[in-house]
């Protein structure tokens, strides 16, 4: 413990929580001092401390933006390790109100323990250290000490006190930021748009070789797949190959759609994020047929209104199957393809199957598609897995509809 604590004294973010506390404690005092004032009587002053900023704070916080500003106060001071854990969004609603109010009441009344209970320990550590010099009887927490030479043993005591002191100080600063989290960390709104502002920053920023190796690579194999096939039946079957046709040119503009974006980026454009939309799993009917028109056998199975999905979940399950499928097609030509999709309370189930092809899965693909899908379920607190199981090829992904905190 002594190490952690010498440790933490190191620390910027030590310093920078004592600070924060420090504009905790005062604020009792400072209302006291305008209204009614200080008395002779100190339990009296820390009385009024404690009570007479209340309805200021409560009231306070009913203010939409304090919430801002406590926000960013925090993350400036508090330093907490995942700044994300602490809100910056106004109080948009009644109940992140009464939050805040709670907050303030709570990091005023506990800065002032804190600072009473620490200047109890300094002024102890003090008297002890001077008692020695001291010819005198004194008074430590209610017990009497006679002073003198004869007391210096009871120095041992003061660097125990100090580091007592250090350590409540370093223990309240982290309590100070338990608190932070608790009542100014974002609500599920907060966390379900900012999963999906960081999704899509990791897609713009992070993932972009990613996102064409999915959208493309999709459209290249399915349009090969196409072309091949129709022209082997461009004589025997000439309905199927106006549909291939067809679906090379839809499957050409989506992937056009998916590079235009990928380009406005690259371009530093301000409206990336609308400029196209993304698909979505109310668009796996055109994809499933996409793959069907490449040679597939495609069967599929979905259960669930999808509609009610959120956005950033449905958009990257709709990424997961894309990429699924488009395996298939590659290292499995001509295999039939089981498309299982289930919606449930809390889940979204996505199984997609195939024979494997002996020789194909090892030799040919870097990998990255698999990747791909596994960080995508990653992100949104799901899993992804990909293998091989009695001679078929089985991806899944389990992703929750409720994002965690």
């Amino acid at each position: 413990m002594q190490v952690k604590v010498l440790a933490a004294l190191t620390l910027g973010a030590t310093y920078a929580r004592v600070l924060h506390l420090l504009i905790s404690a005062a604020v009792g005092p400072v209302c006291v001092l305008i209204y009614p004032g200080f008395s002779e009587s100190l339990p009296r002053d820390l009385t009024a401390s404690v009570v007479v900023p209340v309805p200021l704070l409560l009231l306070l916080g009913m203010v939409p933006a304090m919430r801002h500003a406590e926000g960013v106060q925090a993350r400036l001071l508090l330093v907490p390790p995942d700044g994300e854990a602490i809100g910056l969004a106004p109080a948009k609603g009644l109940l992140a109100r009464l939050r805040t109010s709670v907050w303030l009441v709570t990091r005023v009344w506990w800065g002032l323990l804190v600072a009473s209970v620490v200047a109890q320990l300094l002024s102890v550590t003090g008297t002890l250290a001077t008692l020695p010099a001291a010819e005198r009887t004194v008074t430590v927490l209610g017990i009497e000490i006679r002073g003198g030479q004869e007391r210096i043993w009871i120095l041992v005591f003061v660097p125990v006190l100090l580091l007592l002191t250090a350590a409540v100080v370093v223990g309240a600063g982290h309590v100070q930021l338990v608190f932070a989290k608790w009542l100014l960390g974002p609500s599920t709104a907060e966390r379900l748009a900012d999963a999906e502002r960081r999704a899509d920053e990791l897609l713009a920023r992070n993932r972009l070789a990613g996102e064409l190796h999915d959208s493309i690579g999709h459209a290249l194999t399915a349009t090969v797949l196409q072309a091949g096939a129709a022209r082997e039946l461009i004589d025997v079957d000439r309905d199927f190959v106006v549909r291939a046709l067809t679906s090379i040119e839809e499957t050409g503009r989506r992937a056009m759609d998916d590079l235009e974006r990928t380009l406005v980026y690259l371009k530093k454009a301000e409206q990336l994020s609308t400029r196209r939309a993304r698909p979505t799993l109310a668009d796996i009917g055109q994809l499933l047929e996409a793959s069907r028109a490449s040679g597939a056998v495609v069967r599929s199975r979905t259960a669930g209104d999808f509609a009610a999905v959120p956005g950033v979940i449905s958009r990257e399950t709709y990424r997961i199957l894309q990429e699924a499928l488009t395996n298939a097609m590659k290292h499995a030509p001509g295999s039939s393809v089981d498309v299982v999709l289930d919606l449930t309370d809390e889940r979204i189930e996505l199984s997609v199957t195939n024979l494997v092809v002996e020789g194909t899965r090892q030799s040919r693909g870097t990998g990255k598609g698999l990747r791909s899908m596994r960080e995508r379920a990653a992100l949104l607190g799901g899993r992804a897995t990909a293998g091989s199981e009695s001679g078929r090829w089985i991806v899944s992904a389990h992703l929750p509809l409720r994002l965690e905190s």
